[in-house]
């Protein structure tokens, strides 16, 4: 499935203040796609105001009016240091 965080390019820009970047995706691990093995937090609003949460296996939401302000966040990594 397309990542819809950098929209299949791998890469996402950036800005902040007057500064502009390009940075690798963190959600696909500048591959393009997610794996629709594994499962990602995600938000977005209903369009009336009710934002929802969901943890799960990526969403198809190309095109769906019902997903505004989607967004996928990437996979933190369990490290044990101890």
């Amino acid at each position: 499935m397309i990542c819809q965080n950098c929209k299949g390019n791998g890469y996402i820009r950036v800005s902040w203040e007057a500064e502009k970047s390009i940075e690798q995706c963190k959600v696909c691990n500048s591959q393009g796609e997610t794996k629709e093995s594994l499962h990602y937090h995600q938000s977005w609003d209903d369009g009336a105001g009710s934002p929802t949460i969901y943890y799960g296996p990526p969403l198809d939401v190309e095109g769906d009016e019902g997903f505004k302000n989607y967004k996928i966040y990437p996979i933190e990594s369990n490290i044990n240091n101890s």
